[in-house]
């Protein structure tokens, strides 16, 4: 009974002590801040980061490419290039939704279960906001834990980490979304 309890109480200390690991991602680069950025992602691979930024006309988005994706490749050198074909479709590409005017439903190709949804703040900022595990946030980057395998073409992901601000107190929050088998 004795290693039983033990058991308990490093299972216990483990995952108090996650959050820290996880939330830690040291040495990730964080991308220049641009006046239309909404939010980036990265992964657990490389440190390669896909960035969607606004497309704006005049102070308002643009209906017909309401986004700009693109990829920093950091395995060379901090080139920007487009999303590759295979990205877009199967992983980093969004699929955009008019609903209104400045109002946007996103989809990212990964995960077609949480909505995004871009519009305008107060001030004709755009902003992507996003409710994740019933909180409400701004979205400023994602975090994408993938699962250790040794396939190129069919990459798991075991996590989620969403970061932001909270839609209505305005605090950093951190959201953490398991992916469903």
């Amino acid at each position: 009974m004795g290693n039983l309890h033990l058991n308990i109480f490093y299972t216990f200390l483990i995952l108090f002590s996650i959050p820290t690991f996880i939330l830690a991602q040291e040495n990730y680069p964080i991308p220049n801040k641009s006046p239309f950025r909404l939010f980036y992602i990265q992964h657990s691979n490389n440190h390669n980061t896909f960035v969607y930024e606004a497309n704006m006309k005049n102070k308002s988005i643009d209906i017909d490419n309401p986004i700009i994706e693109y990829r920093i490749v950091y395995t060379e050198e901090g080139t920007i290039k487009p999303l590759t074909g295979l990205q877009k479709r199967m992983a980093y590409g969004l699929s955009t939704t008019y609903l209104s005017p400045n109002l946007f439903k996103l989809y990212l190709a990964a995960n077609k279960k949480i909505p995004l949804y871009l519009t305008l703040d107060s001030n004709f900022q755009p902003k992507v906001y996003v409710t994740v595990n019933n909180q409400k946030m701004y979205l400023d980057s994602l975090f994408v834990k993938l699962k250790n395998n040794l396939s190129v073409i069919h990459v798991e992901a075991e996590y989620i980490l969403f970061r932001g601000k909270d839609y209505y107190t305005q605090k950093n929050i951190t959201e953490k979304y398991f992916l469903e088998k």
